[in-house]
Parts: C-alpha cells; structure tokens; sequence
C-alpha cells in the first residue's frame, strides 16, 4: 500500500452534527475495512474546546474530518465522498 492513513475527527461536546459525523465516519471505516482489509489506519477524535490552536481555525466548521492533516470535509460528512477520498490514497 502507498500511504499511512490517519484520521482526526474534530468534534465539539454536544454537537448533534459531531455525533452525526462519528456515525457516518464509523461506516465507512467499516465499509473500508472490509474491502481493505489489509490496509491499516488510525482515528483520533478531538475535542476541539481542549485544544486552542485548532478552536481558532476550525471553531466554525466544527465538525471537521482531516485526512492525513488535510481538511476533507467539515459540517456535514458525505460517507461517499469521504470513501472515496480514502481509496484514492491506495
């Protein structure tokens, strides 16, 4: 395989939109794991309120899902879309 994969979900405590994004993230890594099963990764969730660095970037776009250090979506996540986007760094 190319590339590590590492997963930061950014959430917020009770955020109704951050415990929709931890559903759909959990779905697609099952959807993920079993067509890649040999592919490994990580996931972190942070809470966005204990660090400041990220409260001054993201504090609107909470919550937001980084790939690898890079924001692939933010808000509202596309289960698809965030699939896709893992596939494409095999």
């Amino acid at each position: 395989m190319s590339q590590e994969i590492k997963l930061e979900l950014i959430t917020r405590e009770g955020c109704h939109l951050c415990d929709e994004a931890q559903d759909v993230l959990a779905g697609v890594i099952a959807r993920f794991s079993a067509e890649h099963p040999s592919v490994s990764y990580t996931i972190e969730t942070i809470d966005i309120d204990q660090d400041t660095e990220l409260l001054a970037k993201y504090s609107d776009e909470v919550p937001v899902l980084l790939l690898n250090d890079k924001q692939i979506a933010f808000l509202r996540l596309d289960g698809d879309r965030v699939y896709d986007r893992l596939v494409s760094i095999l």
